[in-house]
C-alpha cells in the first residue's frame, strides 16, 4: 500500500496539538485526528455557568519545561502566589508544607510514633533521604508499594498517611501495587515526603505557580489557531484504528490511549470524577486548593478556580471544583445525588461555613486518569511497546500514549522529542527504547 506523504497525529488534546504545530513548524505535511467532539483532551473546559472550568487542579510551576509557554506565550501566563491547605490528622495546615506547619498539623503524639518508629529502623535517615534517588523502575524484582514506603518511613507515617491514600485512589489494596505508585504520584500527596521534600527545599520556587489569563481551555484553542495557521488538516469524529489506518501514514504520532493500541496488553487506569459546584458569592476562603489524603473525606482536592484565574469568577456566585477518586466508587457513581453529603464533608472540612447551601452542581467523568501500576506492570508495558514498535511506523506520545502519570508541560516536551526524533530519521524500535526514559517523569502539584 502506498503510504501518504503527511505524518498523522492522533489525539488532539496537549500532547497531539503541540506535536501537529511542531511538526508543521519544520515543514512537514500534517493531518490531526481527534476522536472526540472537539479538541482538548484533559484540558478541553467543563462549561459551567458560562465558563470554561478545568478538569481539575492544572497548573504550571516556574520549574516546568519552557516550550509549553513559549508556544503559548499569547495567552499572557501569570505567576499566582501558592495558598494551599492540607488537611491531615483533623487538622488544617499551610500547603506547600515547612517543618513547622508539617509538625504542628500531626501533633505531638503523632510525631513522636512516627520518629520512634522510624529510628529504630537500619539505615532510615540515609534510605529516608535518597526516597527521590532509589525508586527508579524495579522490573521483575519489584518489592512493591507497601515494602518499599515501610522500609524508608516506618510502619506508623506508613499507616497513617500512605495506605489510605492509594487505597482511596485506586480502590486497590497497598500490596498489590508497584513501587513505581510512590514515585509518580504518593510524593505529591503524602504530608510525610511533603515534609521530606521540604527539607531539602532551595529557593521559593513551589511558593508560586504560573496560570494563563484565560484559563487552560484558552491555551487549547491557541494551539488549535496555531495548527490551522501552519495548514495542519484537523479532523474532528475521526477514530483512528490501528489494523485499517495504520499502514497508509509515513508516521503516525499516537497520544491515545496505549491500551487502545494494544488491548491484550492489560494496561488499565483508574478514573475522576469532578463536581463543579456553585455556592453564594463570599462563602469560601480565600485559598486555591485544599489536600485531603485520609479516608474520612470522599474528595482528593478541591479548588476555587478564581484564585487561579480572575476570568474564572462566575458573576453572582463562587464555585468549587471537587475531586473524588473512582477508588472504591467504581465508574457509575451519581454524586449530583449526594450533595448534602459533600457539602457536610466540606463544612468539616472548613471549606464552607455551616448551613452554606449548595446551589448548582455539574458532574463530569474522567475515565482514564490514574494509571493502575501493579507489582510487575513493566513487563506489560515493554510487551505492548515492542507490539507497537513492530509495525515500524507508529510512535507513542503523551501521557495516555506512554501510560504515564505526568503534567502537561512533560506532554509538550515528549512531543518535542518525538518530533525531533523522526526529524533525525530515528525509527519506531529506537523511540521504543528512548520513550523508558520518560517513565522517571514525576507529577508536580
Amino acid at each position: 500500500m502506498a503510504k501518504r506523504d503527511s505524518t498523522l497525529v492522533v489525539g488532539a488534546g496537549i500532547s497531539g496539538l503541540s506535536a501537529a504545530v511542531l511538526l508543521a513548524r519544520g515543514g512537514r505535511s500534517v493531518e490531526l485526528w481527534e476522536g472526540g467532539v472537539r479538541p482538548g483532551g484533559m484540558l478541553a473546559g467543563i462549561s459551567f455557568l458560562g465558563l470554561p472550568y478545568d478538569r481539575g487542579s492544572h497548573r504550571i510551576h516556574p520549574e516546568s519545561h519552557p516550550l509549553l509557554r513559549e508556544l503559548t506565550a499569547a495567552e499572557e501566563w501569570e505567576v499566582r502566589p501558592r495558598d494551599g491547605r492540607l488537611l491531615i490528622s483533623g487538622r488544617v495546615v499551610p500547603y506547600p508544607l515547612d517543618p513547622r506547619a508539617f509538625l504542628r498539623g500531626i501533633g505531638l503524639r503523632a510525631t513522636t510514633s512516627m520518629a520512634w518508629g522510624w529510628l529504630r529502623r537500619p539505615g532510615a535517615f540515609a534510605a529516608f533521604r535518597a526516597w527521590e534517588d532509589d525508586r527508579r523502575e524495579a522490573g521483575e524484582s519489584d518489592e512493591g508499594f507497601e515494602a518499599f514506603v515501610v522500609r524508608r518511613v516506618g510502619h506508623s507515617a506508613y499507616e497513617r498517611f500512605y495506605r489510605p491514600y492509594v487505597e482511596k485512589v485506586w480502590g486497590l489494596p497497598p500490596e498489590q501495587l508497584s513501587r513505581t505508585v510512590a514515585k509518580q504520584r504518593v510524593s505529591t500527596s503524602a504530608p510525610l515526603d511533603s515534609f521530606r521534600r521540604s527539607i531539602r527545599r532551595k529557593g521559593n520556587s513551589d511558593r508560586s505557580f504560573l496560570y494563563p489569563r484565560g484559563g487552560m481551555d484558552a491555551l487549547i484553542r491557541r494551539l488549535s489557531t496555531m495548527a490551522d495557521e501552519l495548514g495542519v488538516v484537523r479532523r474532528v469524529g475521526r477514530h483512528f484504528d490501528l489494523d485499517t489506518d495504520g499502514d497508509s501514514w509515513q508516521a503516525v504520532l499516537y497520544s491515545g490511549r496505549l491500551s487502545e493500541l494494544v488491548p491484550s496488553a492489560g494496561l488499565a487506569h483508574r478514573g475522576l470524577y469532578l463536581i463543579h459546584v456553585a455556592v453564594p458569592r463570599g462563602q469560601i476562603p480565600p485559598h486555591d486548593t485544599w489536600y485531603a489524603p485520609g479516608p474520612e473525606f470522599w474528595f482528593g482536592r478541591v479548588s476555587q478556580p478564581a484564585r487561579f484565574s480572575d476570568s474564572l469568577q462566575a458573576e453572582a456566585h463562587d464555585v468549587l471544583c471537587i475531586e473524588i477518586p473512582e477508588g472504591r466508587w467504581g465508574p457509575d457513581a451519581d454524586f449530583t445525588q449526594q450533595l448534602d453529603t459533600i457539602g457536610q464533608q466540606l463544612q468539616q472540612a472548613g471549606i464552607l461555613p455551616p448551613g452554606c447551601p449548595i446551589v448548582e452542581a455539574r458532574q463530569t467523568w474522567l475515565p482514564t486518569v490514574y494509571p493502575i501500576y501493579r507489582r510487575g506492570w513493566l513487563s506489560d508495558w515493554q510487551a505492548a511497546f515492542e507490539s507497537v514498535a513492530a509495525r515500524g511506523n507508529v510512535f507513542p506520545i503523551g501521557r495516555q500514549g506512554l501510560f504515564l502519570h505526568c503534567n502537561m508541560d512533560h506532554c509538550v516536551y515528549i512531543s518535542d522529542e518525538a518530533v525531533r526524533h523522526l526529524e533525525l530519521g530515528g525509527d519506531a524500535r529506537a523511540w521504543a527504547v528512548r520513550c523508558r526514559e520518560f517513565l522517571d517523569l514525576r507529577v508536580r502539584d
